[in-house]
């Protein structure tokens, strides 16, 4: 079975050849319960790429590096994927337009058999309005262990302020701290919680769990452990039990791996603009002294 965070790291994420497609599973779960590993799941379950959306972390990789060269302009692929993050900020938005919401989703998610991760989590209702016929299967984990999980994630990140100003350099990252101020205040929105934040405590599991249970109809929404296997998850489904081993996917080495690659992106990229500051600026000094 093909590992998604291999696919994430190559930008070679599975695109839909079939867009009359329809989105079959809605993801709710939180980030950090295993949604890698339900994707890799789905995809082999249901025959079909599945949407997980912090494919954009991964895939931005090679929009700040082609290849080994320092080539920083956007090519058509690239300004599409800078095009598909500024269409989920608007989304996330409170106070976005429904039909806007609406047709934004069954564009982007035009052939794929399931979406999965926090972003689509965020827009549960929108989603179960867009594809009545899918079921809504929410990850779960031990609260501690989610909430160990999710600072630990947290820790590999600077503060927001400081976020935005290291990102501001990097093509198609800057706009990320913006986006995930959306997401924060429309998630507070949900769980009735001001003034809006990221999570602060392993509260915010259940926070997000008594959500689902209002807004979801109960025939139509399901939780899930991915340390329970295949069983739990094919009788949803409906689907036989494949002969194979659950997918087990790694993601807190994703997230490192995904840090560090920023990490040095920003202290390159910075670089170059002080270097070439202090060029311009002797130029200038050389230029008036010979002239």
């Amino acid at each position: 079975m093909a590992s998604m965070v291999d696919k994430l790291r190559s930008g070679t994420v599975t695109t839909p050849s079939n867009l009359s497609r329809k989105l079959k599973v809605i993801g709710s779960g939180f980030g950090r319960t295993g949604t890698m590993s339900m994707s890799v799941a789905l995809e082999h379950l249901l025959g079909g790429p599945v949407y997980h959306t912090g494919q954009f972390s991964f895939k931005m990789k090679n929009v700040c590096f082609h290849n080994a060269s320092l080539d920083w302009t956007l090519d058509a692929n690239h300004s599409a994927i800078l095009a598909t993050i500024k269409t989920w900020r608007q989304m996330l938005r409170l106070g976005a337009k429904p039909e806007f919401i609406q047709s934004s989703l069954k564009s982007l998610l035009a052939g794929y058999v399931a979406v999965t991760d926090t972003w689509g989590a965020a827009l549960t209702p929108e989603l179960l309005e867009a594809y009545p016929d899918a079921v809504v299967i929410c990850t779960v984990r031990e609260p501690n262990a989610w909430w160990q999980s999710w600072n630990d994630m947290v820790g590999m990140a600077a503060q927001p302020l400081m976020m935005k100003i290291m990102l501001c350099p990097l093509p198609v990252f800057r706009y990320f701290p913006w986006a995930l101020d959306d997401l924060w205040r429309r998630f507070c929105g949900h769980y009735g919680i001001s003034p809006p934040s990221p999570p602060t405590g392993k509260e915010f599991a259940q926070y997000h769990i008594d959500w689902l249970k209002r807004v979801v109809p109960p025939q139509r929404l399901h939780f899930f452990n991915v340390k329970e296997g295949w069983e739990p998850l094919c009788r949803i489904l409906g689907v036989p039990v494949p002969d194979e081993p659950f997918p087990r996917v790694n993601e807190r080495a994703a997230m490192r791996e995904l840090a560090v690659m920023l990490t040095r992106m920003v202290v390159l990229r910075c670089g170059l603009v002080i270097i070439g500051t202090i060029a311009s600026v002797l130029a200038m000094i050389l230029a008036r002294r010979l002239f």
